[in-house]
């Protein structure tokens, strides 16, 4: 059966530490979707804040900055002229990002499982998504977004029961 928005959300902040057993794949989606939305309340209420356009546009204008001193000084001025929302904003989003980066993990550590794949291929992936080799990290991020995609394994594996209920070792 398929997890509900808040359902998955509540395993998600309910499972903070666990990394035992098997996350089907509506638990991941829906907690990827949260993620996203929360995210991007944060960035629009940066982008309203006075000044939040200046942020934008030192990044845009950063492509065309060879020195990295310059960018960095750009967004320094960027940030200070930021109004007091906006930067209640970015430390919440930061702050909010703290507190994700476990349960995310674990998360990810249990749909592996439902797979039927190691827990460690999330430091796999997670190392070569921030190599900084060229096209790497873009091919570790969609691989590991594809197999998420793919249904979990049909009853039970080594790592647990099927979470959608299904038992192919009923008539064992």
């Amino acid at each position: 059966m398929m997890l509900s928005f808040g359902e998955a959300v509540r395993q998600f902040y309910g499972n903070y530490l666990n990394a035992e057993g098997r996350a089907q794949r509506s638990a991941y989606w829906w907690v990827v979707l949260y993620q996203l939305i929360i995210g991007l309340v944060f960035v629009i209420v940066i982008l309203m804040a006075d000044g939040g356009l200046g942020i934008i546009e030192t990044i845009a204008n950063s492509s065309t900055i060879e020195d990295p001193e310059d960018i960095m000084a750009d967004l320094g001025e960027a940030w200070s002229a930021l109004g007091f929302s906006g930067k209640a904003a970015a430390y919440s989003m930061v702050l909010f990002s703290l507190v994700n980066f476990i349960p995310d993990i674990m998360l990810r550590i249990r749909r592996f499982h439902d797979l039927d794949k190691s827990g460690w291929l999330v430091l796999v992936f997670f190392i070569s998504g921030n190599l900084p080799l060229a096209g790497l990290n873009v091919l570790a991020g969609l691989v590991n977004l594809i197999w998420f995609i793919f249904r979990g394994t049909n009853g039970s594996n080594k790592y647990g029961a099927d979470p959608l209920g299904h038992d192919a070792n009923v008539f064992r």
